[in-house]
């Protein structure tokens, strides 16, 4: 039964966790693969919502283990709505999970006052998912914060994964020793007020999803905006970054336009009539997302400082990993910087002594939403990570 509080709450805030259930049916409709949801038990009375897909016949042409997918910061498992039938043809097992304290999984009161404790609150949760499942070994990818969890899940529990797929990863580079380039001290009066009103809101752990939440009925309209322009406004215009080092970068053959229309699949279905571009529900579903009460959110001011450095940084963590296989994924127009992990692709396998023990793959016209922007070069890079390491 729903409270009083809890009434109230839904008259400011139009959401609920039957509308995020009903908003993610939606965006997962477009997968044609069969694929069965539940929310798996971890202990204290939580769960971990999961999407697994099941096909006997990828085993018997190419056994590995299960392929594990990580969602990143404000996200959940109806992201992958472009990937889940392409990596289900080529994977036995297939499982996507929201985090704890994320999307429809548990959203347990967040009390992490460190890093360490943050990183923690997620870990733990992935492990206890683990073991109730029974899985020996996972190919773990984690995109953007999913992929500094799962680093740090990696770093924890080195035994328990075959390869570490780091997709644009949040929290890899240290802090540079050096001041802030000029420029910004050029910044005008209105921008620097601003700037250090978002650094406060930050260090008092204010999340986007908190302002969201806050601005109530009104929220809707900027996802919706912010949807629209990311997603549905055709190729991103940015140059492909130019660094000292691209030559050793690996680059994925896939060569997909950028945006939604990306997928092959949908694309043939569209021609035909049959599915249309899910715009509205992929808006639904992240509006339904931010403004669900606040849990896992919470960690990124515990990891990230204000100027998006990690407190704790996987190129300082990672050269010393235990897993065999690591590959970096970035896209040609990434926003995270591609050189802090090439930097560590290079000191694994120095250290390793082992050619390509580690790698790191570009995709062609992507950028940090690289499963969306070209889902196919995505599947691709994730063929070259697996198949041909």
């Amino acid at each position: 039964m729903v409270g009083v509080w809890e009434r109230i709450r839904q008259i400011w805030i139009p959401t609920s966790s039957t509308r995020l259930a009903e908003a993610e049916r939606r965006v997962l409709s477009v997968v044609r693969f069969p694929f069965e949801q539940s929310q798996v038990p971890i202990g204290d009375d939580l769960t971990i919502n999961t999407i697994h897909t099941y096909n006997p016949k990828a085993r018997r042409s190419n056994p590995r283990s299960p392929l594990v997918l990580l969602h990143g910061y404000g996200a959940g498992v109806g992201f992958w709505l472009l990937n889940l039938d392409a990596l289900a043809e080529k994977h036995e097992h297939v499982y996507a999970i929201d985090l704890l304290g994320c999307g429809r999984s548990s959203r347990p009161r967040f009390r992490a006052k460190t890093s360490d404790e943050a990183e923690n609150f997620f870990v733990d949760a992935l492990e206890r998912w683990r073991i109730q499942l029974n899985l020996d070994k996972m190919n773990l990818l984690g995109h953007s914060f999913g992929a500094y969890i799962s680093a740090s899940y990696a770093i924890s529990f080195p035994s328990r994964v075959s390869h570490l797929i780091l997709a644009s990863p949040v929290g890899v580079p240290n802090e540079p020793d050096t001041p802030e380039p000029p420029r910004r001290h050029r910044l005008s009066v209105g921008w620097r007020i601003l700037r250090t009103f978002v650094v406060f809101m930050w260090n008092r752990g204010y999340t986007p999803q908190s302002i969201v939440r806050l601005i109530g009925p009104v929220g809707p309209k900027p996802v919706t905006a912010y949807v629209t322009r990311r997603f549905f406004m055709g190729p991103a215009v940015e140059e492909k970054p130019t660094t000292d080092n691209e030559a050793t970068y690996e680059t994925s053959a896939a060569t997909s336009d950028a945006g939604l229309e990306t997928s092959t699949a949908l694309a043939e279905q569209i021609e035909k009539g049959t599915l249309k571009l899910p715009k509205d529900d992929v808006a639904q579903y992240l509006y339904h997302l931010c403004a669900q009460p606040g849990s896992g959110e919470f960690a990124l001011p515990r990891v990230l400082k204000s100027s998006v450095f990690a407190y704790n940084p996987l190129e300082n963590r990672l050269k010393d990993c235990q897993v065999s296989r690591i590959t970096f994924f970035y896209g040609d127009h990434d926003w995270m910087d591609a050189e802090a992990g090439q930097r560590t692709v290079d000191s694994l396998n120095q250290r390793l002594n082992v050619a390509k023990s580690a790698r790191l793959i570009v995709i062609p016209r992507a950028g940090h939403q690289m499963m969306i922007d070209n889902p196919d070069g995505f599947h691709e890079a994730i063929r070259q990570a697996i198949e041909d390491f």
